[in-house]
């Protein structure tokens, strides 16, 4: 039974993404699973499993082994930038999700907020996956400090942007450019190559 519980996360998110996390009530996934709600408890116990769960599922369908199969090809700035940019646009298309999660969280909903954190540093490992994937040229890049800054100005430029649909293509085209640009001067590696 794999297909109906990912098909009940799905619906989890599509219904938090519209409603938020409180006003996703296990009666209302149930109707929009076509389940009935003692079905639900079946696979989670708890509307907070239920939500734990569906947050936990949106981050695996996000973080896969590699954005890029075939690599890429460019400068150190060039890669990072085009890693970056992909990212960013991955992450605009879940706008109302995110948004929503993120002013959850804020809020200190913590049936949102733990599963977010988690959310951060799994993306976090990914991230620095990727980058020593990509560049592995590039070693001052890897250092988890440096991982970390990237992490936190992807989160940074994704809260920046989400309220602003006007432009936001070419704004955070333009974004993942210049982290791409700060993050390979401030390593020096632009100089070593």
């Amino acid at each position: 039974m794999p297909a109906r519980r990912e098909r009940i996360l799905d619906e989890t998110l599509a219904l938090m993404s519209t409603r938020g996390a409180r006003g996703t009530s296990m009666r209302a996934v149930a109707a929009a699973t076509g389940l009935n709600v003692a079905t639900l408890y079946h696979y989670f116990p708890s509307k907070r499993d239920l939500l734990q769960a569906a947050i936990a599922h949106r981050r695996v369908a996000d973080l896969r082994p590699t954005p890029f199969p075939e690599g890429l090809a460019g400068s150190v700035e060039e890669r990072l930038g085009a890693l970056l940019d992909h990212l960013f646009v991955g992450m605009t298309d879940d706008e109302e999700l995110w948004r929503t999660l993120l002013a959850e969280a804020i809020h200190g909903d913590d049936d949102v907020l733990q599963p977010l954190i988690e959310t951060a540093d799994a993306f976090e490992l990914a991230l620095g996956a990727w980058v020593r994937e990509l560049c592995p040229d590039a070693p001052a890049l890897h250092d988890p400090a440096v991982v970390r800054a990237i992490r936190n100005a992807v989160i940074g430029v994704l809260v920046e942007h989400l309220p602003q649909p006007e432009g936001r293509r070419a704004a955070l085209e333009a974004r993942a450019r210049e982290l791409g640009f700060v993050f390979a001067r401030v390593t020096g590696i632009e100089e070593e190559q």
